[in-house]
């Protein structure tokens, strides 16, 4: 977004100039012309000039994060001044994807269409993809007509309307599709807007409350709060935490309720690629003649995968520990050798800024796409993995392959994908009007 910013700035620019040749904006370009154009400027990087070295190190910048997916390996041949220079390149181009990425998705649609269509708009404009769940769950499918205006519309926002237009809700808490499942609103149901508050890529509703009173201990009495956090689904967190000391809740009157601060932190881990999970947040009960919860605050830290990278390393029979550096994480490759029947490649990736992510909750990183290209480019799928090295910021893994009849892994092709950056993206809510059982 702020490529295309620059590029509107560049164009007006030359409007006002009133230069007699037009030149074409490389925010234009795609596809292959992009390719070519980024080859022309990586390649001017390494000019005896220093002038047009710096104006190819603009020009990449500008052409804005499409750019980084067709930038060189930067590997051990890489020139220190190449390396040097797409480092810049690569750093001012993620700070762009990352704030594209983390920012709110908006919506604009218009008019009356069906349901099924305003679905489409959304996900052409936003990114996040949709999965009608009615059929598995044997309920009425209806493509309903609908009548809708909305004008950049923060995503959660617009879809709550247009859901609630359409009598839908949402099913959250499927592990295995990176999409937002939709269902048949249950008869009665509340509706979705006026309900959750929306905190940029989050939407958080409360959902359940549960009172516990002891019976054999009359002074032992408990509250739990169930709020449901959904994100748009173009993004992956794989952690949510809370701590305890930065919530605040308060009744109908304004007096404190209290948290049950044992715990100190709420953690909750995301599995698979839902993009909704539960937090129960600990109370104590309050007196039979407090009716609601009035206000409870909070801020959450969410720790989100940001941007895949892929990495390929070919001639595994001669490789020895090679280095691929791209975005603030480094693959090596150690060796491929071979194990009895199969091949063992042994790699590792090492992170510049973890943010923790490979601590307690690095489950995601061992459901990184990593295959081998055979020398007719067919794809083989790792057999196994096992894990040979845990630190604070790197992983040490190695992968098991079958090459079925192949006597050596010459002219095959390692290629492991990662997130690049890993990003601590915090979430300011409160949550109103509260009633208690």
């Amino acid at each position: 977004m702020n490529a295309a910013v620059l590029v509107v700035g560049l164009l007006l620019l030359g409007q006002a100039e009133a230069t007699p040749e037009k030149k074409e904006s490389p925010a234009v370009l795609s596809g292959e012309a992009l390719t070519a154009k980024v080859r022309v400027l990586v390649k001017q990087l390494d000019s005896n000039q220093l002038a047009q070295r710096d104006t190819a190190e603009k020009e990449l910048v500008v052409l804005g994060a499409d750019v980084l997916e067709h930038l060189p390996v930067v590997n051990n041949r890489t020139p220190a001044e190449v390396r040097t220079r797409l480092a810049r390149v690569r750093a001012a181009l993620l700070k762009v994807a990352v704030e594209a990425a983390t920012k709110p998705a908006t919506v604009s649609l218009d008019g009356e269409m069906l349901v099924s269509e305003a679905f489409k708009k959304i996900s052409e404009q936003t990114g996040n993809q949709f999965v009608d769940y009615r059929e598995r769950f044997n309920q009425e499918i209806k493509d309903t007509k609908i009548k809708i205006s909305l004008e950049k519309v923060p995503f959660w926002k617009a879809l709550d309307t247009v859901l609630d237009a359409a009598e839908l809700s949402l099913y959250d808490f499927d592990e295995e599709i990176s999409a937002l499942a939709y269902t048949n609103r249950d008869t009665n149901a509340v509706a979705r807007t006026g309900h959750a508050f929306y905190g940029g890529l989050f939407r958080l509703e409360p959902s359940r409350i549960e009172a516990v009173r002891n019976l054999k201990n009359p002074d032992s009495r408990s509250l739990k709060l169930t709020i449901d956090v959904a994100w748009e689904p173009r993004v992956r967190p794989i952690v949510l935490q809370q701590p305890l000391a930065e919530v605040e809740a308060k009744d109908e009157n304004g007096a404190k309720l209290e948290l049950d601060g044992s715990q100190g932190e709420l953690e909750f881990p995301v599995e698979g690629t839902n993009a909704g999970i539960e937090m129960d947040f600990p109370l104590n009960a309050p007196e039979r003649s407090v009716k609601q919860i009035a206000s409870i605050k909070g801020k959450l830290m969410a720790t989100v995968l940001g941007r895949v990278e892929a990495f390929e390393f070919a001639d595994l029979d001669k490789i020895k520990q090679a280095e691929q550096e791209r975005g603030g994480v480094t693959v090596a490759v150690d060796e491929c050798r071979k194990n009895g029947e199969i091949y063992d490649v042994e790699m590792r990736v090492q992170f510049d800024k973890a943010a923790n992510a490979l601590e307690s909750h690095r489950g995601w990183i061992y459901n990184n796409e990593c295959y081998l290209l055979d020398p007719k480019g067919n794809r083989i799928e790792q057999a196994g993995l096992e894990a040979n090295l845990l630190d604070v910021n790197e992983v040490g893994l190695s992968y098991k392959f079958d090459l079925g009849d192949a006597k050596s892994p010459a002219g095959f092709k390692f290629v492991y994908k990662t997130p690049a950056a890993i990003i601590r993206v915090p979430v300011e809510f409160e949550l109103t009007d509260i009633d208690l059982p």
